[in-house]
Parts: structure tokens; C-alpha cells; sequence
């Protein structure tokens, strides 16, 4: 029997069909409707898209053909047209334009959501900023990029990696005022990674490439502009969902495969070691952590890639983690960013694959004012 193959969906807004990581060329015959809102599946599965049923398949000439013979049930998607009701969150007002995989930050009494994906599966060089009442255009980055990280460190929001219409990104920037200034680039090129503000220094973790995860942790130093390869991340993964936890910094979940697993690497001893598991496996989520430690994690895909996770989950100190209450809006393909005492989720995709969407919501942290990570 062949090895399963899979469609990622930058690969499929792309016009590519992948194997086992490796893009390759492939027909994609037009059916009605954009091939990038095809979700990612096994080889040889069907889905229902209200009038046609597409089989997906990998390898060779690899076509998009139609069936009228159902074989496979029609995937759930969770709808963003009646929000759930929690009591913690708020819905707050929606970007300009749909935005999927974004860096989200915040700094200066402002919220950035920077780079992504648009509708039609390019990425983006755009900067939104949200001031608390009203969003504008921020200044454009040096290149399009969609799956980076961005994090909040000594007031200023940096942002790494990342992947440029299908080319992987090692590139660091630092927002300065108007302009993005460019700082030493990663060692390691990744997308789908975190990045973490913590002890004075950056940490990037986990991630992928057009080759594979990519093991490699490593550190910035601001005051050097160096990065330092740091002990790998003991299950490398991407699409992580990340936090700061005492002196760890921590990534929850992810996928390749998805799982529910939390590592934490140890800032002070320089140790990677393991918290309790996430209640359910999930991917491309976001994650933080509140002002006297207690975390929450959130969204994502299941491990199948086939629907959106409604979990929200949070942990106390030195707790394990709670399973209940559900996020607002369902999505994966954001991150969150701590803005006006609150963990704001803006973006992201209502559906898997390429479904982005402009809303934007915050929870409150049960310790007052966030902490960032």
C-alpha cells in the first residue's frame, strides 16, 4: 500500500499538491469554486462542497476529478454566524479584511496583526493596528510572509519567520516608529513556529519547512543582534500554540503529527521538560498567560484536520488543565495577543484550510491584566 499523502493548504492556495512535505507541480481542474478552499485530507477521502463531491489525490499528474458517489461523510465546519455564548469573552471590532496565519503583537497601546494569508492564499506584507477604538494600516513589512511569529519584548514587537508565497523565511524585523528595521536572521528558517518574549531574550520554537519540522530551538539576544542554537525541542512539531510559565517558555500542541503534549524549556537551567497534556490534541491555536500565571490555550484543528477545535482551556500554577468553557468564535490560524488588560484572537480560518475571516475577540484572564508571552 502507498504512504498516505495529504494537501496543506498553502500548497493547495498555491496551485501544488504535496507528498509527505515534498511540493511537487499538479493539475488542479476547476470545479466551481477556488481550489483553495480545499481542507486538508488522506489521500483517496471525498468531500461534500453543496454540489460536487472532489477526490484528492497526490503524486504523478495528480488531478482534482468530480464523483456523484459519496464515500466519506461531509465534514462539520464550525460557523462564525452565531457565536457561543461565554461569559469571559467579547466579540470586538473585526479588522479591515479577512486575515489567516498572522503574527499577532501588542505594544505602545496598540494591537498588530501582521502578514497572513488573504482569501486567495497569498501572503501578505500588511500591518493592522488597532489603537482600542478604531484599526489603520501600520507600516508594510520588507516582504510578504504568511505563518510567521511575533512576540512583545521590552515594548517593542518583533517578528520572525514565516513563509513568502511558498519560500521558507530566516528573517527577523523589529518595529521601529514607521519602519520596520531588520535584525540577524533565525539559524534556522521555520513557519508555524512561536515566538516567545521572555527573560530579556526571544526564543523561537518549533515550526516547519518545505523539508520537515524543524527541531531546533534557539535564542536572541537584543543587545548582541545574535541568535544562539539552544537544545532541540524534544517532539519537534509546528502549528504551536505558546506561553511563558514562571522562567519556562512553553509550546502546547501541534501537529505533524497533531498532538495534545506541552514542553517547556527551562530558561534558568537551560532543561526542556513536560506539564500535563491538553485535554484534547489541537493545532494552529493560540496560547498565553495572565498576570500571576495562569494559562490559556485555545482553537486549532483536530487531529485530523478535518474540523475546527472549539476548546478553551486554562491551567492555574501548578494545576492541570480545566476543559469548561468553549471559545466564542471557533478558528484556527491566529494568534493571541494580550491588549487593554485582555487576550485578543484576531483573524484566522472558520473552517481547515484556507477560510479566513476579519473577526476579533478578547477573554479576560482570571488574574487581572495579561502577562504576554
Amino acid at each position: 500500500m502507498s504512504e498516505p499523502r495529504w494537501v496543506s493548504e498553502r500548497a493547495v492556495a498555491m496551485g501544488r499538491l504535496c507528498d509527505g512535505g515534498v511540493r511537487r507541480p499538479t493539475t488542479v481542474r476547476s470545479v466551481g469554486f477556488r481550489a483553495a478552499l480545499i481542507p486538508a485530507f488522506r489521500d483517496s477521502r471525498a468531500v461534500w462542497f453543496g454540489v460536487a463531491w472532489l477526490l484528492v489525490g497526490c503524486g504523478g499528474g495528480g488531478t482534482v476529478a468530480t464523483t456523484s458517489t459519496p464515500t466519506q461523510p461531509p465534514v462539520t465546519f464550525s460557523p462564525l454566524v452565531t457565536p457561543i455564548p461565554q461569559p469571559a469573552q467579547r466579540q470586538e471590532p473585526s479588522l479591515p479584511v479577512p486575515i489567516e496565519e498572522a503574527g499577532a503583537a501588542a505594544a505602545g497601546g496598540n494591537l498588530y496583526v501582521i502578514g497572513g494569508f488573504n482569501a486567495a492564499g497569498a501572503s501578505l506584507d500588511s500591518v493592522y493596528v488597532f489603537d482600542g477604538s478604531t484599526w489603520r494600516a501600520g507600516p508594510r513589512l520588507p516582504l510578504p510572509v504568511d505563518h510567521p511569529s511575533a512576540a512583545t519584548l521590552d515594548g517593542q514587537v518583533y517578528l520572525a519567520g514565516g513563509h513568502s508565497n511558498g519560500r521558507d523565511s530566516a528573517r527577523v524585523f523589529r518595529l521601529d516608529g514607521d519602519h520596520w528595521t531588520e535584525l540577524a536572521a533565525l539559524h534556522f528558517a521555520r513557519g508555524g513556529h512561536a515566538l516567545i518574549g521572555a527573560q530579556g531574550k526571544l526564543f523561537a520554537i518549533g515550526g516547519n519547512t518545505s523539508r520537515g519540522n524543524v527541531a531546533q530551538a534557539e535564542t536572541y539576544d537584543p543587545a548582541a543582534n545574535a541568535w544562539t542554537v539552544l537544545p532541540s525541542l524534544p517532539d519537534p512539531r509546528n502549528h504551536v500554540m505558546a506561553f511563558v510559565a514562571g522562567s519556562e517558555v512553553c509550546v502546547a500542541g501541534g501537529r505533524s503529527p497533531t498532538t495534545a503534549r506541552v514542553d517547556c524549556f527551562d530558561v534558568a537551567t537551560g532543561a526542556w521538560a513536560r506539564l500535563p497534556d491538553l485535554p484534547q490534541a489541537s493545532s494552529g491555536g493560540g496560547g498565553t498567560a495572565f498576570l500571576g500565571g495562569d494559562v490559556v490555550v485555545m482553537g486549532g484543528q483536530d487531529a485530523s484536520e478535518t474540523r475546527i477545535i472549539d476548546q478553551l482551556t486554562r491551567r492555574a500554577p501548578g494545576g492541570g488543565w480545566s476543559s469548561g468553557e468553549r471559545m466564542l468564535f471557533p478558528r484556527h490560524g491566529f494568534e493571541l495577543a494580550i491588549f487593554a488588560g485582555r487576550a485578543w484572537a484576531c483573524g484566522g480560518g472558520s473552517a481547515p484550510g484556507l477560510h479566513p475571516v476579519a473577526t476579533c475577540t478578547s477573554i479576560a484572564g482570571p488574574s487581572g491584566a495579561p502577562r504576554g508571552r
